[in-house]
């Protein structure tokens, strides 16, 4: 049974953490010049901002180049040596094998380094990870099979998650979460954490989102005392795998607006468990002016003061129809029909 926990490995990652403070800017040149076009307009023109904005989105799965800006920047924080990186994925094949705390559905180079990358190269962390996910698959395999497509249709359809074709100014992948939207008479909980976790599959592929992580904004506007009731222990555990302890992924920022009192209740139930890094990556904003200073308008949706139209979860999912290799590799992954199913949208 996987139980979240907080990591003694807590301060050591901190430390990492703080060091990489800058971006590989120049990774998404090309998107970069165009949102620079935004300056050039004003509001009336937001229609047309968005569709110069937008290209469609290249979901890259091919590793960078060694001289590529991304991966002098994964050098210099997330310790991603070319020289050792070899070394340390047969290390951690190694520390699996020794230790027989779990049996991973893979331990092939490429599915091995997404791990590394996300505890910063550092082995045990790294496989202390594989041993969560390996534990949290075992535990809740509904989350992994037997997917109802036309389910993950309906949740597109009610809004709850928004994800962006485009990148921040940084060059990390947003997801909009809008709690607000979901109605637990009609989705239920397990069929949420079953399209978060397909996401996070498709998201994990792109070696870019494992190098420089990802972003979230919480859109609190509208949580009901309703919802907020389905928030029990074991859903926090739920929320704080996926989040933090059973996947490799990271969430470089989590970004929180129009929060309420019920809000608050149901964070106070989980903020005991978070661990130091997640609190020291979590920003509460009263205006959008607070949340401008992290992320330029010119990456966020009209709602949120920027420039672009909202793109959800349907949108995504058909965006990505013609990515075979990424599509073959949900497949392998146990989403058994789940390419026919994208292909058809």
């Amino acid at each position: 049974m996987y139980t979240a926990v907080i990591i003694d490995d807590d301060q050591e990652l901190i430390k990492k953490c703080k060091a990489a403070k800058s971006t590989p800017h120049g990774c998404y040149s090309s998107l970069t010049e165009k949102t620079n076009m935004a300056e050039k307009y004003n509001q009336s023109n937001l229609n047309e901002i968005d569709q110069i904005l937008v290209e469609p989105p290249a979901f890259n799965t091919n590793e960078p180049n060694p001289d590529d800006d991304i991966m002098k920047w994964a050098e210099k924080n997330i310790d991603e040596n070319p020289n050792l990186k070899l070394q340390l994925i047969e290390e951690l094949r190694d520390m699996i094998f020794e230790k027989g705390e779990c049996e991973p559905e893979r331990i092939d180079d490429a599915y091995l380094l997404r791990f590394l990358r996300a505890r910063h190269f550092i082995v045990r962390m790294a496989h202390r990870l594989i041993v969560n996910h390996c534990n949290f698959k075992e535990s809740y395999p509904e989350f992994f099979t037997d997917l109802n497509y036309d389910k993950l249709c309906e949740i597109g359809d009610s809004e709850i998650f928004s994800i962006p074709p485009y990148v921040d100014q940084d060059g990390r992948r947003m997801l909009i979460v809008r709690f607000g939207k979901w109605n637990p008479a009609k989705i239920s909980t397990n069929e949420l954490f079953q399209s978060i976790i397909m996401m996070l599959h498709m998201a994990v592929l792109e070696p870019s989102f494992q190098i420089l992580g990802g972003i979230c904004i919480i859109d609190a506007a509208d949580i009901s005392t309703g919802q907020a009731w389905y928030l029990t222990p074991t859903i926090v555990n739920h929320i704080l795998a996926v989040a933090y302890g059973a996947f490799p992924h990271r969430i470089q920022a989590l970004h929180i607006v129009n929060a309420s009192r019920i809000f608050d209740y149901a964070l106070g139930m989980i903020r005991p468990f978070l661990s130091d890094v997640m609190k020291e990556r979590m920003f509460f904003h009263s205006d959008m002016e607070s949340l401008h200073q992290h992320i330029d308008p010119k990456y966020l949706p009209k709602r949120y003061g920027g420039v672009h139209k909202d793109y959800f979860y349907n949108d995504w999912l058909a965006a990505i129809k013609k990515c075979d290799h990424l599509l073959d590799e949900l497949e392998s992954s146990g989403y058994e029909g789940s390419k026919k199913f994208i292909q058809s949208m």
